[in-house]
């Protein structure tokens, strides 16, 4: 079986879509699936999954992670399936014309709603009426990463009864021998972080993830005066964010930027609680959540559709409604204070996301197609 992969970002990148169009296509290689990514080309190395062959096209336009590849029009035709990664604006549309004129089988993974501000929303609210029907009529199956965010979703939740034969659940997974509990006060001498209470944030910080809520949070920490708020990822937002920190957490606030995958797992070991305090629907779902959880640690999220179906609010961590400063640094204390119990079921409900588990559902909807 032959399977491309076609998706806007990958890693080094970093970001949910990306990570996740990786680890599949990792997975998917160990079970002896013949997979082949396609991705605009970066000026950085892209990193090559085990088994995977990983393809850079130069984008004939391209603003920000949207990119026109009109490469793969040729270059897909002869595979057994196209997997495309969504949103890709620029080149889902051309995935989708070519199957509607006879091509391979289209797989579209709906990763989540884009909302945007500004003029984007405009701009989104246009692709969804002009160009997002003819996507969905185009796609042989549409992946989703539950039910809860697609009933809900402003762009799938109305045409859920009239895609229902074509819908499956795939979650995003989690490396579990990775991510795994570890010493946290090792872990915090191998950083060289400062004792006290920890709070981690991850995320790039740049314009895409404006929908992550630092902002919200830091000034929800001004209210848990014994935390220190520890910052993970770059970008080009990252003055803009350090400058906000300061001015109200003062020497509490540590931006260590982008952080390796080998020292990942550590952060999140040396963390007391990861926060993912998102501001709408454009989070679907949160695999920094998984990884934190895999790792013992205890979450707080904000309380939207996708998100919560990964939270048990009060057993693996806390939800809270989005944008809430107060509710969140309530939450945050109780994490604090039960940071041990409640990491130890937060390990315990991951079992059943693993990557080797999710590409063997994803290889079974493959063959059913």
């Amino acid at each position: 079986m032959r399977i491309a992969h076609l998706t806007p970002v990958f890693p080094p990148y970093r970001g949910g879509m990306g990570s996740v169009a990786y680890h599949q296509a990792e997975a998917l290689a160990d079970l002896g699936v013949q997979v082949t990514v396609f991705t605009p080309a970066s000026d950085t190395p892209r990193l090559t999954p085990r088994g995977v062959e990983v393809v850079e096209l130069t984008p004939l336009l391209r603003y920000g992670n949207a990119a026109c590849l009109p490469q793969i029009l040729g270059r897909c035709r002869d595979f057994d399936i196209v997997h495309l990664h969504y949103p890709f604006f620029g080149t889902a549309e051309l995935a989708a014309a070519r199957r509607l004129i006879g091509g391979p089988p289209l797989f579209v993974q709906y990763q989540m709603d884009v909302v945007g501000v500004s003029w984007k929303a405009t701009l989104f609210e246009w692709h969804r009426r002009l160009a997002f029907p003819a996507i969905l009529r185009a796609a042989d199956r549409i992946l989703v990463t539950s039910l809860d965010y697609a009933e809900s979703s402003q762009f799938l939740g109305k045409r859920m009864p009239s895609l229902d034969e074509r819908v499956r659940v795939l979650p995003a997974g989690v490396d579990t021998a990775v991510f795994q509990p570890r010493d946290r006060a090792a872990a915090r001498r191998d950083l060289r972080l400062p004792d006290g209470p920890l709070v981690f944030f991850l995320s790039r910080l740049d314009r895409a993830h404006y929908f992550k809520g630092l902002h919200v949070l830091v000034r929800a920490l001004r209210n848990v005066p014994d935390a220190t708020l520890v910052v993970g990822g770059a970008g080009e937002l990252q003055p803009r964010y350090e400058s906000h920190a300061a001015e109200h957490l003062g020497r509490r606030a540590l931006f260590v930027g982008d952080i390796s995958d080998r020292d990942l797992p550590s952060y999140y070991a040396a963390a007391d609680v990861v926060v993912l305090p998102s501001v709408d629907r454009t989070e679907a779902f949160g695999l920094v959540l998984l990884e934190a959880m895999a790792c013992g640690t205890p979450v707080v999220a904000s309380r939207l559709r996708g998100v919560q179906t990964l939270v048990e609010d009060g057993r693996s961590g806390y939800l809270v409604t989005a944008g809430n400063e107060a509710e969140l640094a309530d939450r945050i204390g109780d994490a604090l204070r039960n940071r041990d119990e409640l990491g130890r079921r937060a390990r315990e409900s991951v079992a059943a996301f693993g990557w080797h588990g999710i590409a063997s559902r994803l290889k079974e909807i493959y063959e059913g197609a």
